[in-house]
C-alpha cells in the first residue's frame, strides 16, 4: 500500500478538490492523510515511510510543501488551486489521470536544485534552512535607498544602493526575480541566480553564478532597515553588518511535472507569450 500526504491550502476550493482525490486515491488502494497547511496546522509533519505528497494549492503551498517533502525524499506534484500555478503544473479537471500515471510509475520526474542560507551576526552564524524558490535582501517599509555589498566566493562583486538583492534558484527564476528583471532559467539546471531589486546605479545587472558559488550579501544600512524574506514564507529584521549567505543545498526537490506540457508551453500560457 502506497502512502500519500494531500497537503492542502486552507480554502474551501482546496478541501473540495482534496476530498475528491482523497476518494480516488484509496479506490486505488493508497493509504492517505490530509494536512491542511494554515498557521493553526500544529506540529511539523514527519513525512518517514511516505510514497507522494500531492499538493492542492497554488504555488505558495507547494513551497511549503516543497520543503518538508525534501527532508524525507519524498516526490512532490502540484494541483492548482491558486491563481498563476508555476509550480501546481497540473490542473484539477486532469489531476486523476496523472496520479493514475504516477501510481502505476509512469509518471515523469524532475529534480530541482535548492539553497540553503545562513545568517552571520555578530560573530554566531545561524543555519535558516533550505529553500525551493529565493532569499530575498528588501528595504523595510520605511526605509529609504537601501546599501549592500555583494560577494561571489568571496570575490567582491558589486555595491548595490537600490531596494534590494534576490539570490534564486533555477526553479526560483519564474518569481520575484521575473519581475525584477532577471532571466528565465530552465527550471531542472543547475546555477544561482543574482539579480538586483531597483538598482540606483543602472549598470547593475543580473548575474547567473555557478551552482558551487557561496553569495554573501553584507548589509551596509541601519538597523532594521533590511528585511530578510525566505520564499516568501519566513522572514526578519537585519542590522547594519549582518551577513547573509546563499548556497547550493544538498538537498533536492523531486517534483512530478506535467506528463504532456513541456516548460515552453506552460511559459507561453503563464506569461502569454504568443
Amino acid at each position: 500500500m502506497r502512502k500519500v500526504l494531500l497537503f492542502i491550502k486552507d480554502s474551501e476550493e482546496a478541501r473540495n478538490t482534496a476530498v475528491r482525490l482523497s476518494e480516488f486515491l484509496r479506490s486505488n488502494g493508497c493509504d492517505v492523510r490530509v494536512f491542511i497547511n494554515s498557521p493553526r496546522s500544529g506540529s511539523p509533519l514527519n513525512l518517514r515511510g511516505y510514497h507522494l505528497m500531492v499538493v492542492v494549492g497554488g504555488d505558495g503551498t507547494f513551497l511549503a510543501g516543497a520543503r518538508i517533502a525534501s527532508r524525507y525524499g519524498v516526490p512532490v506534484v502540484g494541483v492548482n488551486e491558486g491563481r498563476f500555478g508555476f509550480l501546481t503544473e497540473i490542473e484539477k479537471e486532469e489531476a486523476e489521470d496523472v496520479l493514475r500515471e504516477i501510481l502505476k510509475g509512469r509518471g515523469k520526474k524532475q529534480r530541482r536544485m535548492m539553497i540553503t542560507t545562513f545568517l552571520k551576526r555578530n560573530g554566531r552564524i545561524r543555519r535558516l534552512g533550505d529553500y525551493l524558490n529565493d532569499v530575498i535582501v528588501s528595504k523595510s517599509a520605511l526605509a529609504r535607498i537601501m546599501e549592500i555589498e555583494v560577494r561571489a566566493n568571496g570575490d567582491p562583486m558589486m555595491t548595490v544602493y537600490g531596494d534590494g538583492v534576490i539570490v534564486a534558484t533555477p526553479t526560483g527564476s519564474t518569481a520575484y526575480a521575473l519581475s525584477a528583471g532577471g532571466p528565465i532559467m530552465y527550471p531542472d539546471s543547475e546555477n544561482i541566480l543574482f539579480v538586483p531589486i531597483c538598482p540606483h546605479t543602472l549598470s547593475n545587472r543580473p548575474v547567473v553564478l555557478p551552482s558551487d558559488f557561496r553569495v554573501s550579501v553584507r548589509v551596509l544600512s541601519g538597523n532594521r532597515a533590511c528585511f530578510l524574506t525566505l520564499d516568501g514564507q519566513r522572514g526578519m529584521y537585519l542590522n547594519r553588518g549582518d551577513v547573509v549567505e546563499v548556497l547550493k543545498s544538498k538537498r533536492y526537490c523531486t517534483i512530478y511535472i506535467h506528463p504532456e506540457k513541456t516548460f515552453f508551453e506552460i511559459l507561453r500560457t503563464k506569461l502569454r507569450w504568443g
